[in-house]
């Protein structure tokens, strides 16, 4: 299970159900790289500003804004969801060069530009049918999962009198 915190953002009520919006931050791996005082790099990553993600989740239990939770998503659904992503539009590619290499020649289109050209459609349209299935599977396999809700944490000052 990859997990990771979070802090709640908000609280929203729709339809008597309680839906709470998560913030998380996405973090560079530069930040905890030994050499990242002599390395390029890191330099540039610490110029940009970190980035953030909002998560919705519905909800049954009573929780405040500010109150951290532990998110977590299975090792096998982030690797199934990374070879979506990354091995189907190379997929798309290859398979699209070589129907388009045979077929293209066909319709007049023999120049190598059309086959370019009908590669990077294919693959550009298979990389966006990935990416809406994977968002439409909103709180399905490949959406995280609150795992634990951390206690409010109440800054107490403790005077002590001399």
């Amino acid at each position: 299970m990859v997990e990771e915190i979070g802090v709640i953002h908000a609280i929203e009520q729709c339809d008597n159900q309680q839906i709470i919006v998560v913030e998380t931050r996405i973090k560079s791996t530069c930040g905890s790289c030994e050499a990242q005082s002599n390395c390029a790099t890191g330099s540039i990553a610490k110029v940009f500003a970190t980035k953030r993600e909002m998560l919705r989740f519905k909800m049954n239990d009573i929780v405040e804004v500010g109150q951290k939770v532990s998110l977590g998503i299975p090792e096998e659904n982030l690797l199934k969801a990374s070879a979506m992503v990354y091995c189907l539009p190379l997929l798309a590619l290859v398979v699209s060069a070589l129907l388009g290499q045979s077929l293209l020649p066909l319709v007049g289109l023999g120049a190598e530009v059309w086959l370019i050209f009908f590669s990077a459609i294919c693959s550009y349209l298979t990389f966006r049918f990935v990416r809406r299935y994977l968002s439409s599977s909103d709180q399905g396999e490949f959406y995280p999962r609150i795992l634990k809700v951390f206690p409010l944490e109440i800054d107490n000052i403790h005077i002590k009198q001399v």
